[in-house]
């Protein structure tokens, strides 16, 4: 359902793109349109929720609040948590776009604003010069951004056509609070951004930005996920991301949830990304992100 919403916006964007004359090549040199992805659901097409996924809807403001949530913008103080124990504290504004399963960063450093994207877990950056950033995030980026997209949005990521969830029998406990596990599996979608035109081998302007090409040869496709939902309210407040053929996995948790004044919907205002393993431990935290109100 929502990889038909993303496809309708994604033959916008390279309308647009062929109207203004740029075409296939210039999809190499700069971001999608990201404005274009803001768009609603195919309600036709909506799935029946599971209790569980109609739960988490209800927990964070209800379906009918979300397919009315086109577009969620905040900017918050972000973190950055380095291997020697040091930190780097630095600003971010996000802006996600929940049915297209997109989201876009715009990091404000010392010399320069860095913005980023990524759709439908493929990494995008335009040209820029990357002697001007001196963040830790590095190769992060990509699996930063989407951690924050996953646990904001969260109730529509579990409505994807690609996701396979699985309830398990019994709660468990984790640091006090009781949660339901749900198991996830996530298939790939053959309509890759490559095959959809809006990238040459997943991901735009790798050619002309060394950190993107970094970023493009090392980004997972999380083909695991666990959402863990609180048995105390239904929200779905942390979730482990798995890719074993990367050997890549996340933990990222929300907190503090308020009602968003624009959309309606609830969202953490503090988020935490952590390393992973296999066995879902929670490893060394890698940034702390809290909303500005």
């Amino acid at each position: 359902m929502v990889a038909r919403v993303m496809q309708s916006a994604v033959l916008i964007v390279l309308t647009s793109l062929t109207l203004t004359g740029c075409g296939r090549q210039a999809s190499k040199e700069s971001s999608p349109n990201f404005d274009l992805l803001a768009t609603g659901p195919d309600r036709k097409a909506l799935p029946t929720p599971q209790p569980f996924v109609s739960a988490a809807l209800d927990a964070t403001g209800g379906l009918a609040a979300w397919e009315q949530c086109k577009r969620i913008e905040f900017r918050a103080a972000v973190t950055a948590c380095e291997r020697s124990g040091s930190f780097y504290l630095t600003e971010h504004d996000f802006v996600l776009c929940p049915w297209s399963d997109a989201i876009q960063v715009t990091a404000h450093e010392s010399r320069a604003d860095f913005t980023w994207q990524v759709i439908r877990g493929q990494y995008h950056a335009p040209q820029a010069d990357p002697n001007l950033d001196v963040s830790p995030f590095g190769g992060l980026r990509k699996d930063y951004a989407d951690a924050a997209l996953q646990i904001v949005t969260a109730p529509v990521r579990m409505l994807e056509d690609n996701a396979v969830l699985t309830s398990r029998p019994a709660v468990v406990q984790i640091a006090g609070p009781w949660y339901l596990p749900i198991d996830a599996k996530y298939h790939i979608s053959g309509g890759s951004l490559k095959a959809e035109g809006l990238g040459d081998g997943g991901t735009v302007g790798a050619r002309s930005h060394p950190q993107a090409a970094l970023e493009a040869a090392t980004q997972s496709h999380w083909t695991q996920g666990i959402y863990f939902q609180s048995q105390d309210g239904s929200l779905v407040d942390m979730i482990w991301l798995g890719d074993p053929v990367a050997q890549k996995y996340l933990i990222v948790r929300g907190y503090d949830y308020i009602r968003n004044a624009d959309t309606g919907v609830k969202i953490p205002t503090k988020i935490e990304v952590f390393q992973s393993d296999p066995d879902v431990n929670i490893g060394p935290r890698l940034a702390l992100v809290d909303l500005k109100q």
